[in-house]
């Protein structure tokens, strides 16, 4: 494995601003690394010599959207306009969702392991049955099955 310049040496690129876009590192045992970056600092994709890859997407803000790596994983992750995750999935069949009120405040969470849990105003968390969170929630939800 080759840097861009088509040598096996340590390699730093960067853009305009002083931000790096571009990562090449040899390791002491004579494997190397190869990273890019967007132009915010965040990693889009990573390879080594071992044939490893990595790719990411970000949103406009920095948060990362999806992963995917030679090895069939993937995630994707869901965020509202004020940055909290609203969803989370990936290749293992592993989930979330969390819902919030317009303050800020999480009411529920709910995964694939069987967790549903509510939340009250100090993020403490209650336990409710599905008559209880209906109630709280009020009928602007769907129940996905």
């Amino acid at each position: 494995m080759k840097n861009i310049l088509g040598k096996k040496e340590d390699l730093e690129l960067f853009n305009a601003d002083g931000d790096i876009v571009y990562e090449f590192e040899v390791y002491s045992s004579g494997n190397c690394s190869e990273r890019t970056y967007d132009c915010n600092s965040n990693m889009l994709t990573f390879k080594d010599s071992y044939g490893y890859w990595s790719e990411y997407t970000y949103d406009s803000d920095g948060r990362q959207l999806t992963m995917k790596n030679s090895d069939g994983y993937w995630s994707e992750r869901t965020y509202d306009s004020d940055g909290r995750t609203l969803t989370f999935k990936d290749s293992n069949g592993t989930w979330s969702e969390s819902t919030y009120d317009s303050d800020g405040n999480q009411l529920t969470y709910k995964d694939s392991y069987g967790t549903t849990r509510g939340f009250d105003k100090e993020c403490e968390v209650k336990e409710y049955t599905m008559e209880e969170l209906i109630e709280k929630l009020g009928h602007n939800f769907k129940i996905k099955k």
